[in-house]
């Protein structure tokens, strides 16, 4: 799917994103509670973060109000979900937000935390994925860590489908079956590019990572990284 695609889809959704992730994404709040827990810094300490396709600024807001004098940058390629960021953010004196694409953006000053939620799945192939983890590390000061909360596959097709049916059960708590079968799960297979979680975890390790994790997993959702 085009970055152009992806960019309309965010735009068209961005009045009821908040509402509408905790309804798709299951337990959307201990996924985002687990990224948050993994930064390995002190609450008073002072580092800088950049979240990749930062939506409405949820996981700034998170990461803020843990860690009140953390430096935040949030970058998305959508300027609705960026005026929302802005609003939402507006009282943290320490976060900025800007449009752009991270897959082409490059930032000069290195980053101690590259945080991502349910965005670096859009990036179209196994192949560029390595590639934008390999830039994500060089964009990383000593020691600094990257942290990605995302969609997964399953390593072979019975769990797969295992990973999907309790997708759809949790879905179904609130939204009609007929929406999940002919906008949600068409919407996955349409524009959602995932990627085998154990092969990351072995690109990160190849990229030069280390204290590899999984932090927080239920069925085709983890959050996970490294360390540089």
């Amino acid at each position: 799917m085009s970055t152009a695609s992806v960019k309309e889809h965010f735009e068209s959704e961005s009045a009821d994103f908040d509402n509408l992730i905790v309804k798709l994404i299951p337990y959307y709040e201990q996924m985002i509670t687990a990224l948050v827990d993994s930064i390995e810094f002190g609450f008073t300490d002072t580092f800088r973060v950049i979240d990749l396709g930062c939506g409405t600024g949820t996981v700034a807001k998170a990461i803020a109000d843990r860690f009140p004098n953390a430096e935040i940058l949030c970058l998305d390629i959508s300027p609705k979900m960026i005026e929302l960021a802005t609003r939402k953010l507006c009282t943290y004196k320490n976060i900025s937000c800007i449009v752009g694409d991270f897959c082409t953006t490059s930032f000069e000053t290195p980053f101690d935390v590259v945080v991502s939620s349910l965005a670096l799945h859009h990036i179209e192939s196994d192949g560029e994925k390595r590639e934008f983890y390999t830039s994500i590390y060089n964009s990383l000061a000593p020691s600094g860590q990257f942290i990605n909360a995302d969609v997964v596959l399953a390593s072979t097709a019975f769990h797969q489908t295992i990973n999907i049916y309790k997708w759809v059960e949790y879905m179904s708590k609130s939204v009609s079956m007929d929406e999940i079968q002919n906008k949600w799960l068409v919407s996955h297979k349409n524009e959602d590019r995932p990627s085998l979680l154990i092969d990351q975890l072995k690109w990160l390790e190849q990229i030069g990572f280390t204290s590899i994790d999984v932090f927080w997993k239920y069925y085709n959702f983890s959050v996970y990284g490294g360390k540089k």
